[in-house]
């Protein structure tokens, strides 16, 4: 009885100091965030949440009121996609996809985007295989890697194969910068499925820097991250600020230090 009393009599004094705290800092609160109702989430649109990591940086932290973007990889105009809640807040960018099932969609939801219809290439090449993957129901684990392709079939026990190969054309990361911003975009997205590596390692960092770079970094099939893009972009002045499970997200050394 008597330890019951106590507990009793502790909680009512915790509870009238923590009253009193609260209503000398009442006047350095904002309204909403006394009342007893959920505050306003967040919206994302992208794989796991990277989309507000990305704005959260690019809009808040370094201050361009509308980011632009260069989505490598686009995919679906919305649906996992990194530079949808861009777009649906004014800024404006250039998709590559090199699907053509996708083209029609893309141009439908984001018609103030350049729609680039080809891939990135890494040589001099003009065209490359681009390898279907029947039994992925939308189409993102389509590439132009065909050993990430096979790779990705033979782990999957019979749940995925190759479907068909495409011709399709290719054009270069800094070629394309140059022709759309005459210089780098401030977001460069990237998700191509095996391809990311090489893309970056020829992206010319010295006269072409994203302030911010998203990039998938898990390996396929697998939980272990690419310890070759990480060092890639380190090497070229860039740290790790944010990410996922799949993607990291790289801001550039300048807007740190």
């Amino acid at each position: 009885m008597e330890r019951r009393k106590f507990i009793g009599k502790s909680l009512l004094i915790g509870a009238a100091a923590g009253a009193a705290a609260g209503a000398a800092g009442t006047a350095a609160l904002a309204p909403e965030f006394l009342r007893p109702v959920p505050l306003p989430g967040k919206y994302t649109y992208a794989q796991q949440g990277e989309d507000v990591v990305l704005w959260q940086i690019l809009h808040h932290t370094l201050g361009i009121e509308h980011p632009n973007y260069l989505d490598i990889g686009a995919h679906h105009p919305v649906f996992n996609n990194n530079t949808y809640l861009f777009y649906g807040r004014g800024s404006r960018g250039v998709l590559v996809e090199p699907n053509p099932i996708l083209h029609r969609v893309l141009e439908k939801e984001r018609p103030r985007d350049v729609l680039v219809r080809a891939g990135i290439g890494i040589t001099a090449q003009a065209e490359a295989d681009f390898y279907v993957i029947g039994g992925s129901p939308d189409g993102q684990l389509n590439t132009f890697s065909r050993e990430q392709a096979e790779t990705l079939v033979a782990s999957s026990n019979g749940r995925y194969r190759i479907e068909r190969v495409l011709k399709i054309p290719l054009l270069g990361i800094n070629e394309l910068m140059r022709k759309h911003w005459n210089g780098p975009p401030n977001l460069l997205s990237i998700d191509t499925e095996g391809f990311d590596l090489p893309i970056l390692r020829s992206l010319d960092f010295k006269r072409l820097r994203p302030d911010v770079v998203c990039a998938e970094t898990l390996e396929i099939s697998g939980r272990r991250l690419l310890p070759e893009i990480m060092q890639l972009m380190a090497d070229n002045g860039y740290e790790v600020r944010g990410g996922s499970f799949v993607n990291s997200i790289f801001v550039d050394r300048r807007h740190i230090v």
